[in-house]
């Protein structure tokens, strides 16, 4: 006769594993609706975003974006040389030293910004639809203490 076994069960997933697998879900379902959103200016997500860096923090080098977008600086170079092509960004050699260089918007790109925000406004409607100010505000508040929680 074989023992019984006794139960040890814990419920999977647990309203914390839930909570956190939509911590994935919804950046993942934003990275959808942003990437359609944005295909009509022959943009990808991670040009958008180093353009963002780029007229967020004019003279960025090749290096600081890679840290700031957690990218490879082979990847952020290949984001670069493709925003050069379509003339939205520009390298620009740095003074007292000619191997690194400064990387800056263009007009093309500043023009473009107005078209791009209305976009990511209309995203971030949807996304905080039926939120009051002040629920959105504790909401930041919240992922702002998690973020806190993780860097420790």
């Amino acid at each position: 006769m074989k023992p019984a076994l006794v139960s040890t069960h814990v419920p999977f997933p647990t309203a914390l594993d839930a909570l956190t697998f939509r911590f994935e879900d919804v950046p993942r379902l934003l990275r959808r609706i942003f990437d359609i959103a944005i295909e009509g200016y022959d943009l990808n997500r991670s040009q958008w975003r180093l353009l963002a860096y780029v007229l967020r923090d004019e003279g960025m080098t090749q290096t600081e974006l890679a840290r700031a977008l957690e990218l490879e600086r082979a990847s952020v170079g290949q984001a670069i040389d493709a925003l050069e092509r379509k003339e939205l960004v520009e390298r620009m050699k740095f003074p007292g030293d000619r191997r690194v260089w400064r990387i800056h918007a263009t007009a093309k790109a500043r023009q473009l910004v107005p078209e791009l925000r209305e976009t990511i406004n209309e995203i971030h409607e949807q996304m905080f639809a039926g939120f009051s100010t002040d629920e959105v505000s504790k909401l930041h508040e919240f992922l702002d203490r998690i973020m806190t929680n993780l860097e420790e």
